[in-house]
């Protein structure tokens, strides 16, 4: 025992435990390191970052927080098995990554209810243990997801920039690989198209900068081409892959159809095989029917736009039939009788598709509607009723987003309005994805300018005859 100089006279305290390799800043730069917490005189000195590793910083072992035990408490068997097989260096961090993600992917995963919630498990267990690809993009989406909820923790920004570079690099090798390959190869997994799709679901989940999924969509389409016809040894994941697919491909062509492979998509959406593998529901519900239309409406909104006569005349042709298609599957119910849990998220879900679908669809086909014409009022107004019925713990609100931009770019009614940012916001709070909070700031904003524009043009005139340019639109919808 010795005294220190910053304690009372008399006092004795014990010395500090220092560090016997230095801090992981100087280990890095080769410098030598003095070892003084909380930041060594050479990063002081550089005005550098100091940065400690969290295991080697005391000689005697830390109690482990609740933080570490949540992981580790909702990680199954095969889970831990995986933490021993992939990872030497840093299995701490990567249990809390995995456990973080078993735990909350059902609500990036699957709108299914009670058992079916985490059915997709049966074969995402086994994909992460057989794959280190897949894990790698596993354990991106945590970090990046776990930073919404830690910025400060500089070890877990640290670890999402590193798997993300390994999952990227991974998947630029794997595509290398099948290009190479034959394309009727029955041996290409199916691991592959699943990685790409999980770092689409990053790129949802985690950001909304366009540019960062189109490589990964177009990638996709590359992947899944091959594999529309071919019997696959796990026909459950790569039915699940392609309803992966065929949601955020149809969304995306909404928003970024110029930007995308859609005559090669084309054939995809339309194989009678691939609309086989999607009536799983996993991800859609009941509404999987609707992403196909939803593509189909984004690829004929391009046509509508033709130089060629013949063809822009044609695709209003086939935009009209689909108005008729989406007029009689409406979905007639009653919320409010007594029905089974699941089905009513799923009835009530498809119908709000089906609404903003209508929307859209009707918009495209006469852009420059007056204000006397109440279908497309009417038809928002529809949706806002539906919404309404919508539980608040719908395990729907994941996939949300594209309707409530659709009817609300048409929503001319304040309380319609609210209603719908309302919602977008509660999202929000919910699942931290700023697809929401920047499609609610686009909506008021596009609504503020609907007022003005109201103001100084002539009543008889809509609020804005230009027809919405969905291809501008400034994030990623989902």
């Amino acid at each position: 025992m010795t005294e220190d100089a910053s304690a009372p006279h008399g006092v004795q305290v014990k010395p500090r435990m220092r560090c016997r390799t230095g801090c992981l800043t100087c280990r890095r730069r080769k410098k030598k390191c003095d070892e003084t917490h909380p930041s060594c005189a050479g990063c002081q000195r550089n005005n550098i970052e100091c940065q400690w590793e969290s295991s080697a910083s005391l000689l005697v072992p830390r109690r482990r927080t609740p933080r570490s035990r949540l992981g580790e408490n909702i990680l199954p068997e095969e889970a831990r098995e995986m933490v021993n097989v992939f990872t030497v260096l840093k299995p701490d961090m990567v249990t809390r990554l995995l456990g973080h993600f078993l735990n909350a992917s059902p609500r990036w995963l699957s709108t299914r209810t009670g058992s079916q919630r985490t059915e997709y498990l049966k074969w995402l267990s086994p994909a992460i243990s057989d794959s280190p690809l897949v894990l790698d993009c596993i354990l991106t989406i945590a970090s990046a997801d776990l930073l919404k909820y830690h910025r400060d923790d500089l070890e877990l920004r640290h670890v999402a920039v590193e798997y993300y570079g390994q999952a990227v690099s991974g998947l630029r090798l794997a595509i290398e690989s099948e290009i190479a390959a034959n394309p009727s190869d029955n041996s290409l997994t199916d691991y592959n198209p699943l990685a790409v799709l999980l770092l689409c679901l990053h790129e949802t989940q985690n950001f909304t900068d366009s540019e960062r999924i189109l490589p990964h969509l177009n990638a996709a389409v590359f992947l899944l081409q091959n594999r529309i016809s071919r019997e696959s040894a796990n026909s459950i994941l790569l039915s699940f892959v392609f309803e992966m697919f065929c949601y955020f491909f149809a969304l995306a062509a909404f928003s970024l159809g110029p930007k995308l492979l859609i005559y090669q998509a084309y054939f995809i959406f339309n194989s009678p095989s691939v609309i086989g593998h999607i009536q799983h529901g996993n991800i859609m519900g009941t509404s999987q029917h609707l992403f196909i239309i939803i593509f189909r409406v984004s690829s004929l909104a391009q046509r509508l736009n033709s130089k060629k006569p013949d063809e822009a005349s044609m695709a209003r042709a086939e935009l009209l039939l689909l108005d008729q298609e989406l007029a009689s599957s409406q979905n007639d119910f009653n919320a409010k009788q007594k029905m089974d849990i699941g089905y009513l998220h799923d009835t009530i879900t498809s119908e709000l598709y089906r609404l903003a679908c209508q929307i859209h669809v009707k918009q495209l086909l006469n852009p420059s509607t007056s204000d006397g014409d109440s279908t497309i009022p009417s038809l928002v107004e529809r949706f806002v009723d539906q919404l309404q019925r919508l539980p608040s713990n719908s395990p729907s609100h994941s996939i949300l987003s594209w309707p409530l931009v659709v009817a609300g770019c048409f929503a001319t009614i304040n309380i319609h309005q609210r209603i719908i940012a309302e919602k977008l916001v509660q999202i929000y709070d919910e699942w931290r994805s700023d697809i929401f909070s920047k499609s609610a700031a686009f909506l008021r904003g596009k609504w503020k300018k609907d007022r003005e524009l109201k103001r100084g043009l002539p009543s008889r005139l809509s609020t804005d005859t230009s027809p919405v340019i969905w291809c501008k639109f400034p994030v990623i919808l989902a």
